[in-house]
């Protein structure tokens, strides 16, 4: 692999073996960008020395989850993009951030759309200039089960009739742009520091889909509130794998009653955030969450919410009867 110049002092044979220990045990005084690091590592841990290349080799496999997208949202050399998606292919946010790097070689992204979950896919079928380019993507999402027969119908009329694809210009050349990390790519504190939620607004509207993923991903508060009520479910589902979302904000949302069905059948998954008593309430409460989820969080509520349930006009009828019938056996115990 290419090696920047700037980075040949960090992993160069010639660099003194006690200084590439520290490098991979970070103790060393130089900071390094999310990106360099990552890379650092990578070499590392391919070292001549078994204990420079172990250190580092743990080091890399053990990489913050949020710098570790904050580097997939650079270019990366394909070996990179390579590893971290071996190693952490079963988070969703670090396969969508990794198949929307413009680095990623073919095998890997081949491997994304033949075993990336429905989400995943779904964005990848939506670059329709992309599922052009590059045929094998076609063939490697027909056989990922993850995929509906609807989305391959679709993928095999865009290949027989390229003239249908609906992506214009505007909207490809802004998701190409957020793609390559240059200055209009807009995330994180960056948001908050340089725009007014105004601003924001305006510049999400301009946004082409792979860049409101990426800013879903890894934006601030002010994004994560805009974003969750995008109409594409790919978007607003991807603001709940960012690292940053507080419980706060997963209580508000479980009690929204504009909130679509996705949303909370993620929240009523999260083991974590089902712990929170107050979700799990709003959750029953919500008439737009699944019932069978719905009908599994009423075990584990107090007889006075029950109650209250069970005389709500504000929720489904199976739900109110539901809270009735388990009122009726706690009195028979």
């Amino acid at each position: 692999m290419k090696v920047r110049q700037g980075l040949l002092k960090f992993v160069s044979p010639k660099t003194d073996r006690e200084e590439r220990l520290r490098i991979a045990l970070n103790t060393c005084d130089e900071p390094l960008s999310s990106d360099d690091r990552i890379t650092v590592l990578f070499i590392l841990s391919h070292d001549r020395d078994p204990e420079v290349a172990a250190a580092a080799k743990k080091a890399f496999e053990e990489y913050p989850f949020p710098l570790t997208c904050d580097a997939l949202d650079k270019r990366l050399d394909p070996a990179v993009i390579k590893e971290i998606v071996r190693l952490r292919g079963d988070n969703d946010a670090v396969m969508i951030m990794a198949s929307l790097n413009p680095s990623i070689d073919d095998d890997t992204l081949a491997l994304i759309a033949e075993t990336g979950p429905e989400d995943v896919i779904g964005l990848l079928a939506l670059d329709r200039d992309r599922v052009l380019e590059k045929p094998f993507l076609l063939d490697a999402i027909r056989k990922n089960p993850a995929a509906s027969p609807a989305l391959v119908r679709s993928l095999e009329s865009l290949q027989s009739n390229p003239a249908s694809s609906h992506a214009s210009p505007a909207r490809t050349a802004a998701a190409a742009d957020a793609c390559s990390g240059g200055d209009e790519s807009i995330k994180g504190d960056e948001v908050k520091t340089q725009f007014n939620e105004q601003n924001l607004y305006k510049l999400i509207q301009e946004m082409g889909i792979g860049s409101k993923v990426k800013l879903a991903l890894t934006g601030n508060k002010a994004a994560r509130e805009l974003l969750v009520k995008d109409a594409n479910k790919i978007i607003s589902v991807s603001v709940l794998k960012n690292p940053r979302i507080t419980e706060d904000e997963v209580l508000k949302l479980s009690s929204a009653k504009g909130i679509p069905e996705d949303i909370l059948r993620i929240i009523g998954r999260n083991k974590e955030w089902i712990k929170n008593y107050s979700i799990r309430l709003n959750m029953v409460m919500n008439a737009k969450t699944p019932l069978a989820i719905s009908i599994k969080l009423m075990d584990q509520l107090f007889e006075k919410d029950l109650a209250k349930i069970a005389k709500s006009k504000n929720v489904p009828s199976v739900i109110a009867s539901t809270a009735r019938r388990k009122l009726e056996l706690k009195k028979d115990q």
